[in-house]
């Protein structure tokens, strides 16, 4: 048995019983191959870095952990590459124990949003701090 991790983007105009008919496919296949899935994670709709060409803006981000026996990640791939509302899939072997490399994983994720969320308040800080110069006549 492997450990996986993978995250999904699927079109942001799918259902949410699409999205379900689609992890219960998955879970299905996963089950044939001896494995379960360990979690899902939701990361909701997102701004695509790449506009692709049926011009898709966002995209549903979805992020899971599941184990298999060998061949299940290429059962998986030629079932997402069939279906259209699948935009992107990634796949990788977790070399920890699925538990532990969430943990981490979600710590790194925490960590990353406290970080853009200074940036932020750093941004705002200093927009507010040039529009009381401008107004005062200091440029």
């Amino acid at each position: 048995m492997q450990n996986y991790e993978s995250v999904l983007v699927l079109d942001s105009a799918l259902p949410e019983e699409g999205q379900k008919l689609l992890f219960q496919k998955l879970k299905k296949l996963i089950q044939q191959f001896k494995g379960s899935i360990h979690h899902i994670d939701t990361w909701g709709a997102r701004k695509l870095a790449n506009k692709n060409a049926k011009k898709w803006a966002q995209g549903l981000y979805f992020h899971f952990s599941f184990n298999g026996n060998p061949g299940v990640v290429a059962e998986m791939v030629r079932q997402l590459r069939i279906n259209e509302k699948v935009l992107y899939h990634h796949f990788e072997k977790l070399k920890k124990d699925p538990k532990e490399h969430l943990a981490d994983f979600r710590y790194l994720v925490e960590e990353a949003s406290r970080r853009e969320k200074d940036r932020q308040a750093r941004l705002q800080k200093r927009k507010t701090f040039l529009s009381k110069k401008t107004v005062s006549g200091g440029y």
